[in-house]
């Protein structure tokens, strides 16, 4: 999602930000507790229906679940070491890689959003030993949305399908915009549209025929995942009761990122205005069930809320209370038409933010915190400067 904000001088907002390394205090206030527990989404019977279908489409001999371990050992695509600029401050040590030098940087086929990966998933920081990085993307269209999923020591990767179990026999293209995505032990967590969190399971790839370009059970009688190897099956979702979202008023915020906070075991959702005041939401997760934990009445209920000062809200992860936003920079909010490097923006729910220091990649997106390491990733979007990278929090926050 690119950032397109309204213009206004920057004068008008310079009582909130100053474009040096440090930046004058913008409050963040909270939403009452009211309003906050009327957020609510449901599973529905999604869990029961899609496990049911799973369970028969893998009978099949074509659809054999396979694990995440294959994936990253067949991996087929080869990263680069960091090879664009970050506008990242120096200070930082920014780290991490680049994609393919080929479709994936430099053409606008499949556009990066959501990222997460083992540092989520796993408090060694690590899924079957090793380093990786999952990330979502779209079609132009939001026709698909697929997965990658990379060793980042050995730098390479490879791309799957989301797919949605349809019947016991068949399955389909996932649609959406991969907004964001979080990833805790074998699940995944992908908001794929709006209103939307589907869940995924790292233990049921399916691995399909990669020589047609449709989705499902082809006339040959082999299941196939728009040329992909692999097709990855939904296995769950959330949603609002009675669907939809509306960005910035209303009864339902969109969900414009995904993270998880693992320092309060619950996600993190923000949603995108052009300006300040989205909505970001709290929603405690209960590890054992793998789910949003729910409560009496079947729902899962937002636990706190607060609106942010942070123009263009992408990204949205929290620790301990803190939170760190991508999004505008204060010194291009009066000129909405061109890509500029975004701004990492920090601060505790309930207080204030304050822009951290320097920049972001152009377009920069979600963010995904590792407990583990201490790592803050960022993804961006930005065409022929595509970076996934990491920084350390607390060089980064000033905070453990």
């Amino acid at each position: 999602m690119r950032l397109r904000v309204l213009g206004l001088a920057c004068a008008l907002v310079a009582c909130l930000f100053t474009t040096g390394t440090a930046a004058a205090a913008a409050s963040f206030p909270r939403i009452d507790a009211a309003t906050v527990d009327g957020f609510k989404m449901t599973a529905g019977q999604t869990f029961e229906n899609y496990g049911a279908r799973l369970a028969q489409l893998e009978r099949n001999a074509q659809l054999k679940p396979r694990g995440l371990s294959e994936i990253l050992q067949t991996a087929n695509r080869k990263a680069r070491p960091l090879c664009h600029g970050t506008y990242l401050a120096s200070a930082l040590k920014p780290a991490g890689f680049c994609w393919e030098d080929a479709n994936d940087d430099k053409t606008n086929d499949w556009i990066p959003q959501g990222l997460t990966g083992s540092g989520d998933a796993s408090p060694t920081g690590k899924v079957d030993g090793k380093r990786v990085v999952a990330a979502s993307w779209h079609t132009p269209g939001d026709t698909m949305v697929r997965l990658s999923f990379a060793d980042a020591t050995a730098l390479t990767y490879r791309h799957v399908l989301l797919v949605e179990p349809t019947s016991n026999t068949d399955f389909a293209v996932v649609t959406g915009h991969g907004h964001g995505m979080t990833w805790v032990d074998n699940r995944l967590y992908v908001a794929t549209a709006g209103g939307v969190i589907r869940v995924f399971d790292t233990s049921h790839f399916w691995k399909v025929d990669d020589s047609l370009g449709t989705v499902g059970l082809g006339s040959d009688g082999k299941y196939h995942a728009a040329f992909y190897d692999y097709a990855l099956p939904q296995i769950g979702a959330f949603w609002y009761p009675g669907g939809g979202c509306t960005t910035a008023v209303g009864d339902r915020p969109c969900i414009s990122t995904l993270s998880f906070d693992a320092s309060s075991s619950s996600f993190i959702t923000a949603e995108h205005a052009a300006k300040e005041g989205g909505r970001v939401l709290r929603w405690p997760f209960d590890r054992a069930a793998a789910r949003l934990k729910t409560g009496t009445d079947g729902l899962a209920h937002a636990s706190e809320g607060f609106l942010s000062p942070v123009w263009g809200v992408q990204g949205a992860v929290a620790r301990n209370g803190y939170f760190v936003f991508t999004g505008v920079c204060p010194e291009y909010a009066a000129d909405p038409t061109h890509d500029h490097p975004s701004c990492l923006h920090g601060g505790v729910g309930g207080a204030s933010t304050s822009r951290l220091t320097g920049q972001a990649p152009v377009n920069s997106q979600n963010l995904s915190y590792w407990p583990a390491t201490g790592e803050l990733w960022l993804i961006n979007e930005q065409l022929r400067e595509r970076v996934t990278v990491h920084v350390p929090w607390t060089t980064l926050t000033g905070r453990p």
